[in-house]
């Protein structure tokens, strides 16, 4: 078995981290901030079906190992729902008709009215909806945390405040889970195929929250050049609401921005608009430049892999990556597929 150096201390790479030291190789993970510092900790908290026919492997892969994770996370074994809002009907019918034909499995259900007001009574009265079997809400940084404490009952060691990049950890193999902090833990200035993405989420507690993941239509295609820079979410987890979401290259206020998040929230959960803030966070995440993570061995530098680029993504895909990049660093997985390789983006 390899000696392995893990660098990040996200989901993923502490994943990874659990699942080399279970298969006998001798693991360090290296943070240089804290166990869930980044998006892995700051997000807004969900398990959701990514919608992307390449990505969909990964998520089931990570349904099932957190499933078995324990070490304090607790896995919703079924999905609260995920309700897809808009004004215009006619769009909302004909996006569900989309996702029916490209993903059956999530029974796309088209709601307005008084149907609409029964399936989420928290909502604004005069929107239509489309609900899709998915979404299960988990507390922020609990599955990182736990997937860090499974890592550690394995004989991983983990050092918190160790700054490492490929060059000067000392090891057979090294895997960067930096987010979208790789670029450099690679050692590169110029390669960057991966580059932050930041959310603000303002936390609320509501008396009535709603029963479904919300977002509003349009938050797919955030990653597309020209897109917005915010559109709304609300996800509820341990009573705590989290309202989203931004999606900007440059780190935002995020005092500044958390009033604006709940005042256009409240066009659609209108409980939003008393709701007074308990709690702000930001993140990077990190946003690869055609939307899917980079995953498996780097060109030109022997021993490398990557596990990075899941942009909002992170904690519903990271499990299942860093399962797929260890069979590969163990020799006992499938290829990864070339639209996910890291290869995919040339050397460094």
């Amino acid at each position: 078995m390899p000696d392995v150096a893990v660098i990040g201390g996200g989901i993923a790479g502490c994943a990874a981290a659990a699942l080399l030291a279970e298969a006998g190789a001798s693991v360090t993970l290296y943070e240089r901030e804290a166990i869930a510092a980044g998006a892995s900790g700051r997000n807004s908290g969900v398990l959701q079906h990514p919608m992307d026919p390449a990505t969909v492997p990964l998520y089931e892969a990570s349904l099932e190992l957190y499933a078995e994770l324990e070490n304090g996370f607790t896995f919703p074994a079924e999905a609260s729902g995920l309700l897809v809002v808009g004004e215009d009907a006619a769009t909302v019918d004909a996006d569900c008709d989309g996702v029916a034909a490209e993903f059956p499995e999530l029974a796309p259900e088209f709601l307005d009215g008084a149907g609409l007001a029964a399936a989420e009574p928290a909502l604004a009265g005069d929107l239509c909806a489309y609900r899709l079997d998915t979404g299960r809400p988990v507390p922020p940084a609990a599955a990182t945390r736990a997937w860090a404490e499974r890592a550690r009952a394995a004989g991983a060691k983990i050092e918190v405040g160790a700054e490492m990049d490929c060059r000067s950890a000392r090891a057979d193999i090294v895997i960067v889970a930096a987010g979208p902090w790789s670029p450099a833990a690679l050692g590169s200035t110029t390669w960057r195929p991966v580059a932050p993405l930041w959310g603000v989420v303002a936390q609320v507690r509501l008396a009535e929250p709603p029963r479904h993941s919300i977002e509003q239509a349009g938050v797919k295609a955030l990653t597309s050049p020209g897109a917005p820079d915010s559109l709304f979410s609300i996800v509820t987890a341990g009573g705590a609401s989290a309202v989203g979401s931004t999606f900007t290259p440059d780190e935002p206020d995020a005092a500044a921005i958390a009033p604006v998040l709940l005042e256009r929230g409240a066009r659609f959960v209108p409980a939003l608009a008393d709701a007074p803030i308990e709690h702000l966070r930001a993140c990077a995440r990190p946003r690869s430049v055609d939307g899917r993570p980079l995953l498996g061995p780097v060109p030109g530098l022997d021993g490398v892999h990557l596990i990075t680029g899941h942009g909002p993504w992170g904690i519903s895909l990271g499990p299942g990556s860093a399962q797929a990049v260890v069979k590969g660093v163990l020799g006992d997985g499938a290829a990864i597929a070339p639209e996910l390789a890291a290869a995919r983006f040339g050397a460094p």
